[in-house]
């Protein structure tokens, strides 16, 4: 059973230091301490991953505050989760209502309400995405793959029926795939045949 320290910052720059944060963890007795210097929105940190993977049962994590360990509450949970599945405990010294190590039902619940909250924030994201795809819809803006000038394409089905040129030919000619001269001339043949 170890105490364990986990603290980030988002860069090399000279202004941002770990000295706040190890201050803080060291007050605690803590020997063992690891650190990223990178933005928290990368869930896969070189430090916080080889932490994940050295906790042993009853170790304890302690951060300082939250936003050191994750700057997303869906990132925040999964990482509460692998600490607990190793049947380790985290700890924050700002937040004081997050500490797993004991049965702490205000952790527990704040958890599961955060938990809750980054799931509605989610679907709320969703949401917006799809109303903002309708509306472009609506507007005219077409999704996928682009289409190629259909110029080009019309004079590739030309050449191709003239009957002068390879399929390599035409493509090195007009700048039109194999693939999409192909796929026209078998729409063409679609449409001629129910017309």
């Amino acid at each position: 059973m170890a105490d364990l320290g986990y603290m980030r910052i988002s860069t090399d720059n000279d202004a941002q230091k770990f000295d706040r944060q190890q201050a803080q963890l060291e007050a605690l007795g803590i020997d063992v301490i690891y650190s990223d210097r990178m933005s928290g929105s990368k869930r896969s940190r070189p430090q916080l991953d080889k932490m994940l993977q050295e906790l042993k049962q009853g170790d304890t994590v302690h951060i300082v505050s939250i936003d050191r360990l994750s700057r997303s509450t869906k990132d925040l949970l999964d990482i509460v989760e692998v600490i607990r599945s190793r049947g380790a405990s985290l700890k924050s010294i700002q937040d004081t209502w997050l500490d797993t190590s004991s049965d702490n039902p205000m952790s527990d619940f704040l958890l599961t309400v955060m938990g809750a909250l980054g799931q509605m924030e989610r679907a709320m994201i969703n949401k917006r995405i799809n109303e903002g795809i309708a509306v472009a819809k609506q507007k005219g803006v077409k999704f996928g793959r682009p289409t190629k000038n259909k110029t080009k394409v019309a004079h590739a089905i030309e050449l191709y029926h003239a009957g002068k040129h390879t399929t390599k030919e035409i493509a090195e000619i007009t700048g039109v795939s194999k693939a999409t001269l192909y796929r026209k001339l078998n729409e063409q043949a679609k449409q001629e045949q129910i017309g």
